[in-house]
């Protein structure tokens, strides 16, 4: 799947203009990806709200959102979602001995919380850049506003891969912006989750983020080195809840052999029903309840 959205990009580049599409990348142990932001508007360069409030940010997309300026492809990976399902498929014992509770696994609990190994994803709509100078690059300094589809033949279960295609429709606000001394990520996003193996329920979510980083404040700062992430999520035919999260990180910035960078530390707690799941996968009056703690590094 990953190698499908890398040819697209590829592709895309090789037959069109190269003004007309931009590429990105993440490295992140969590959610690695490679982009192409193609150009719907080449008679006008995307605006540069850099001086522009978050408020103002919001209005300008969502005023907007019937004029798209950007297609988006995006192949995405998840390492450290993948690193779990080979550590249970290939060293048992040792996953086995990680569990430290009924409700705890360490293994699962440093990577639980995606459910795809990999995905591609498409996106239309508003996007605002944030860049310093005409020349710069815009990296992921950007917000936008739009329909995202995304898509994906595995899911992952108690790090079990199973077969399994699935769609994910969402309407999505997502920004950040990188500036010299503090960062701010948001995403905002209300979606429904269709599977082809019937095992899994198909789902209504409703789900937000919100990061922030400074260098320049109180390294223990909450308001200013942290994140939260919360996620709701109900069977699609009869509403019942079938899913909890929620997260919250400490953020602590520092300098790297001269580059940003920032250790977090990811705690909270999933809760996941029964009801999510039917056939095999279905444990009738079994709730499962999982502790999360992720260490992360970005640069």
């Amino acid at each position: 799947m990953f190698r499908v959205g890398f040819a697209l990009i590829v592709l895309y580049a090789t037959l069109f203009a190269k003004e007309a599409v931009e590429f990105d990348y993440e490295l992140d142990a969590y959610y690695t990806n490679v982009s192409a932001f193609i150009d719907l508007d080449t008679k006008e360069e995307t605006e540069n709200a850099l001086n522009k409030t978050e408020e103002e940010i919001y209005k300008d997309l969502a005023t907007n959102i019937l004029n798209p300026n950007v297609f988006l492809i995006e192949a995405a990976v998840f390492p450290m979602p993948v690193t779990g399902v080979y550590i249970r498929s290939q060293y048992d014992d040792f996953y086995n001995q990680a569990q430290l509770s009924p409700t705890t696994n360490l293994v699962k609990s440093v990577t639980a919380g995606f459910e795809e190994p990999y995905s591609l994803s498409f996106f239309v709509g508003r996007m605002l850049v944030f860049k310093k100078k005409a020349k710069n690059r815009v990296g992921k300094n950007r917000a936008y506003l739009g329909f995202l589809v995304s898509v994906s033949d595995k899911s992952i279960k108690d790090n079990v891969l199973y077969s399994n295609y699935t769609l994910n429709l969402e309407y999505k606000l997502k920004g950040t912006r990188d500036k010299e001394t503090s960062d701010l990520d948001w995403s905002f996003r209300i979606g429904y989750k269709q599977n082809s193996n019937h095992n899994f329920v198909d789902t209504l979510y409703v789900g937000a983020r919100r990061s922030s980083s400074d260098f320049t404040k109180d390294l223990w700062s909450v308001m200013y080195n942290s994140a939260f992430n919360v996620l709701f999520e109900v069977d699609k035919k009869n509403f019942n809840f079938t899913k909890g999260e929620f997260t919250i990180e400490k953020k602590f910035p520092t300098i790297v052999y001269g580059s940003k960078a920032v250790l977090g530390i990811v705690m909270g707690y999933i809760y996941n029903s029964n009801k999510r799941y039917s056939g095999v996968l279905r444990t009738d009056g079994v709730e499962n309840h999982q502790f999360v703690f992720r260490p992360n590094l970005k640069f």
